[in-house]
C-alpha cells in the first residue's frame, strides 16, 4: 500500500443512536458517528413493524384459479363450424358484396 494516500483506520469507532440512545462500537475510518435509527430501535428488528398483508403473486393466481373451476361455465356463443360450412359462410359473404356493389351509369 502506499504510504499517505488511505485515511486512518479505528478499530472501536463509537456509533451514538438519536433515537434510543444506544452507544456501540464498530470498525470504521470515521472516529464518532450519529444514527438517527439502529437495530435496537428500528421497527423491523424490534418486531414492531407492520407490513403489509397483502398475498403474494402465487396466492392471488391460486385463488383465482379455483374461482375459476367453482364459477358455472357459460355456453359458447360460436359453435365450431365444419370446413364446409367455413366455406360456404366465405362464398355467402362474397355474394352479400357483390349485390351491395353499385352499378355504373352509362352516359
Amino acid at each position: 500500500m502506499k504510504p499517505g494516500i488511505h485515511p486512518e483506520f479505528y478499530a472501536n469507532a463509537k456509533v451514538t443512536c438519536t433515537a434510543c440512545g444506544a452507544l456501540f462500537m464498530i470498525p470504521s475510518t470515521v472516529r464518532e458517528i450519529h444514527t438517527e435509527v439502529c437495530s435496537r430501535c428500528h421497527p423491523v428488528y424490534t418486531g414492531k413493524h407492520r407490513g403489509a398483508l397483502t398475498s403474494g403473486r402465487v396466492e392471488r393466481f391460486q385463488k383465482k384459479i379455483a374461482a375459476a373451476a367453482q364459477a358455472p361455465r357459460k355456453a359458447s356463443k360460436h359453435k365450431k363450424l365444419t370446413p364446409e360450412e367455413k366455406l360456404e359462410r366465405k362464398l355467402e359473404v362474397q355474394r352479400m358484396k357483390k349485390a351491395k356493389k353499385p352499378t355504373k351509369k352509362k352516359k
